[in-house]
C-alpha cells in the first residue's frame, strides 16, 4: 500500500515538474500600452536568427537602442504596423561577468495588403519583467538583433553601445 503510494506522488511530482519547466518556454507576455509582444521562445529566436539569411519581406532598421535603468528602448523604421513586431528572448543567461542575453526583433508580415511607407517605431523592453528573478537585470549585457538581416547590437548595463562585427 505505502509503495503504491509513493509510486502515485512521485509520478504526480514528475508531471507537476515538467508541466512548471514548461511554462517558462513559449511564454507571450504582450505589453499593453503599445501592443509589443516579448516573449521567451527558443527555438522562435533560432528560426528569426536563421532567417535572417534569407528574408523575403520588407527589412526593417533598427536605428537605436538606449537603456535607461532596466528599460531597453529599441527605435527601429520599418513598414506595418508596431503590432507587428516582437521581441524573442532565447531564455538563456550566459554567467559570465557581466551576464548576458540575447534577443532578436522580429517581424510578421502581415496578411493582405502590406504598408510599404517606412514608420518610426520603439519598441520598449522591460528587462526586469523579461528575466524575472533569474537576474538582476541592472546588471545584465543584452545583445539586440535585427530578425530581417545581419545587424547586431550590444547594450551594457551602463547604457553604452557596440555592434560587433
Amino acid at each position: 500500500m505505502k509503495t503504491q503510494f509513493l509510486m502515485r506522488m512521485t509520478l504526480l511530482l514528475f508531471i507537476l515538474s515538467i508541466s512548471f519547466a514548461c511554462n517558462k518556454e513559449n511564454n507571450i507576455a504582450p505589453d499593453p500600452d503599445n501592443g509589443l509582444f516579448v516573449q521567451t521562445n527558443r527555438e522562435e529566436y533560432h528560426k528569426l536568427m536563421a532567417a535572417r539569411e534569407t528574408f523575403d519581406g520588407t527589412p526593417f532598421e533598427i536605428k537605436n537602442v538606449d537603456r535607461t535603468g532596466n528599460t531597453l528602448k529599441i527605435r527601429l523604421m520599418g513598414a506595418s504596423g508596431i503590432e507587428n513586431y516582437k521581441v524573442v528572448w532565447d531564455g538563456l543567461l550566459l554567467e559570465s561577468f557581466p551576464m548576458q542575453a540575447k534577443l532578436v526583433v522580429g517581424y510578421d508580415v502581415p496578411d493582405g495588403v502590406q504598408d510599404a511607407m517606412l514608420h518610426d517605431y520603439t519598441l520598449e523592453v522591460d528587462l526586469q519583467k523579461l528575466f524575472g528573478s533569474t537576474a538582476n537585470a541592472s546588471d545584465v549585457t543584452v545583445q539586440v538583433s535585427n530578425g530581417s538581416k545581419k545587424q547586431d547590437t550590444v547594450i551594457d548595463p551602463d547604457g553604452s553601445t557596440s555592434s560587433p562585427k
